[in-house]
């Protein structure tokens, strides 16, 4: 009795610093993780201030005002885009890197280079200016290299577990989603005049205090100083892996291979980078999430222009976006907890839940892509409903596969190149958003055209009338000269 006590009181320390952990890393993948996807309630902040206003664009090139206001928007929104698109790639892209870095060198090495991106993206935004506009640039890039640093830190972290590790890590990724929401609170603060914008940007500065703690206090690193009493937990790999896996040679013997030999025998971490559902969790994250990407980047102009350019109804609808990601962090722990129920039994089970919310969120993207065809403000809220829904269950899903279904020693890796291909997806939205420049324009187009096709219409169906017509005519030519040489 005194020596299970003991025992209890012993593993009691460490499960309270895991969990409490888990509670602080959530907080910061809250602030930082993801804020990058709501940058879009910007749009209408930064012209207060006139970034990107001193342009020939803006000037009075124009004959009238209302097309001088019309030009300098575009332009203005055009630069917005851009960097709102370079923040995402960066976001993702760079994760090819971080990951093996992460399983390399540790959590806290990692999460120290980040704090330094963390400082020079807020300083930038709280120096933005006319004639530094650049530094909105700046600032959409170093965020989003900090953030995805602390989020593939802490879905690393989901490492430290056994049981719950789908669970940890799916509630980061939900956490990450619902990020979204702070840039729509800024408006809001701006907009009410209760704040600057940078101010806010100096008081999120302020909060790279707690990537700093957290680093040492529920973070380790594999240099042998200032080290966790505890490491990651692997009873959960060793029940997933076979037998036959490679697995039975040791980490050292693998070390000594080159690199070639290692990719054509598939040891080490290229057994698991080359597994079946690997690929299909990575692909199957990549194309689905394009569609919410995309949306996040053209969603205020969608909106702006079904509203008819309703400033105020825009704004709202925006803010009512990115809050709606709050969800988020109770939709992703759902999946993890599906993808998990049961899945240690049999590998059948497994399958079955990957399969089920692959499944589910393939119809919701589909779903989510229909509804966003209507040109109605009836839309708009299905569509937020709908793409929230979705973004998180393929997002929190994927990651709980990766985090739950692979070893924790490489946890780092498979997340980081997962997120570099759906950041190198993420591309294609250079060519997309080129498309959503002159939506009156394409739409004049399309009435245009769809005039001249009434028109063509009308002349195949008079043109056929008349053909008829005259075979007609000529059939009853034919048969009264039959009828008078028979006579």
């Amino acid at each position: 009795m005194i020596d299970t006590t003991t025992s209890m009181k012993k593993k009691t320390p460490h499960l309270i610093r895991k969990w409490s952990g888990v509670i602080w890393l959530l907080i910061e993948v809250n602030l930082f993780g993801g804020t990058i996807f709501g940058f879009p309630a910007l749009f209408q902040i930064l012209p207060q201030y006139n970034i990107y206003g001193e342009n020939n664009d803006c000037s009075s090139s124009s004959n009238t005002i209302e097309s001088e206001e019309s030009s300098c928007e575009r332009y203005q929104t055009r630069h917005y885009q851009n960097a709102l698109t370079l923040g995402i790639i960066l976001f993702e892209i760079p994760s090819l890197i971080i990951g093996p870095m992460i399983d390399r060198f540790g959590c806290r090495f990692v999460k120290l280079i980040s704090i330094i991106f963390h400082i020079v993206g807020w300083l930038a935004l709280a120096f933005v200016s006319p004639g530094r506009d650049s530094l909105l640039y700046v600032h959409t890039a170093f965020s989003s290299l900090s953030g995805v640093m602390v989020l593939l830190t802490a879905y690393s972290s989901s490492g430290y577990f056994t049981k719950s590790r789908a669970f940890v890590s799916a509630l980061f990724a939900g956490a990450c989603t619902s990020a979204t929401m702070w840039y729509s609170i800024f408006q809001v603060l701006i907009d009410a005049r209760k704040v600057s914008l940078q101010q806010l940007s100096y008081i999120w500065l302020s909060f790279g205090v707690l990537l700093l703690i957290s680093s040492f206090l529920y973070l380790d690193w594999t240099f042998p100083i200032l080290n966790l009493p505890y490491q990651f937990d692997t009873k959960l790999e060793e029940k997933n892996v076979s037998s036959n896996s490679v697995i039975d040679r040791s980490i050292s013997e693998i070390d000594r291979m080159k690199w070639y030999t290692r990719i054509l025998k598939r040891k080490g971490v290229w057994y698991y980078l080359t597994s079946p559902l690997y690929i299909l969790v990575v692909l199957f994250l990549s194309i689905l999430l394009l569609p919410g990407i995309f949306l996040s980047v053209t969603w205020y102009p969608w909106v702006y222009y079904i509203t008819q350019q309703n400033t105020i109804l825009s704004n709202k609808y925006t803010f009512a976006y990115n809050l709606s990601t709050i969800a988020a962090i109770a939709i992703c722990p759902l999946n993890g907890f599906l993808l998990g129920f049961k899945a240690d039994k049999s590998k059948r089970n497994k399958l079955f839940n990957i399969s089920l919310m692959q499944t589910i969120s393939w119809l919701l993207n589909i779903v989510a892509c229909i509804v966003c065809m209507f040109v109605r403000t009836s839309v708009i809220i299905p569509a937020l409903v709908i793409n929230c829904i979705g973004r998180a269950t393929i997002v929190g899903g994927s990651q709980a596969v990766v985090a739950t279904f692979f070893p924790s020693e490489y946890i780092g890796t498979l997340t980081g190149v997962m997120w570099t291909l759906v950041g190198v997806v993420a591309t294609i939205q250079y060519g997309l958003v080129q498309l959503t420049d002159e939506l009156e324009t394409i739409l004049t187009y399309w009435l245009t055209a769809g005039k001249n096709a009434e028109c063509i219409t009308e002349l195949i169906i008079q043109s056929g009338e008349n053909l008829i017509q005259l075979i007609v005519r000529m059939s009853m030519t034919t048969n009264s000269q039959s009828q008078i040489l028979l006579h």
